[in-house]
């Protein structure tokens, strides 16, 4: 059976893929956002997975990603001591933290690391190495390697909108989540701070 963690990526293809009269600048922009993350990224010292860079605009947010070379080969048993998966840029005032670049660092207690799902937190840590917010992250880790999700490229990044009802049904709030699927797993990182898990069946 997918994993429904897959599925959600494999979704978000279609999400973000709506054509326009104005495609050309969009794709332009969008050009533009993936070689400043990449330019940004080797400023920092970091070596980040350039051809899965991932780009959200819309009122809301600008958001780009991507993960950090070699993430698909780290075992989830080094969650425990903190794993650095992705390379972002947020600019949202919903993200309540300030625009920028953040190196993302995720962290699970070595109790809930396990084959299936479980909690974590990811770090988002600043040029200056300061972490300026902790975010909410879902992983889904597979009981042995199963074929990449698309084109057979070791891992797939993917940016997704959502709008989420807080657990009183009496409101909806919008998230930007960050997806990435790899061999062994699915890493699922929210951007803005909401608990998102009972969506992923927790």
């Amino acid at each position: 059976m997918r994993s429904s963690l897959v599925a959600a990526l494999l979704l978000s293809g279609s999400a973000f893929a709506g054509e326009s009269k104005y495609a050309s600048a969009a794709a332009a922009a969008c050009t533009e956002l993936k070689s400043e993350l990449s330019r940004s990224a080797k400023e920092q010292g970091l070596a980040i997975d350039e051809a899965e860079i991932g780009t959200h605009t819309s009122e809301q947010a600008t958001v780009v990603a991507t993960s950090i070379a070699g993430f698909d080969k780290v075992p989830a048993t080094e969650y425990a001591k903190g794993v650095d998966a992705a390379f972002v840029y947020i600019d949202s005032e919903e993200a309540g933290i300030p625009a920028g670049n953040y190196r993302v660092n995720i962290r699970a207690n070595p109790e809930d690391i396990k084959v299936g799902k479980y909690k974590a937190i990811a770090s988002l840590i600043d040029k200056d190495g300061k972490e300026v917010a902790q975010r909410a992250t879902v992983i889904e880790t597979f009981p042995s390697a199963v074929k990449s999700a698309r084109y057979g490229s070791p891992m797939s990044v993917g940016i997704q909108q959502h709008t989420i009802n807080d657990w009183n049904l009496t409101r909806f709030r919008k998230t930007i989540i960050v997806v990435i699927v790899h061999s062994w797993g699915v890493t699922v990182i929210d951007l803005f701070g909401t608990d998102y898990s009972s969506y992923y069946g927790f």
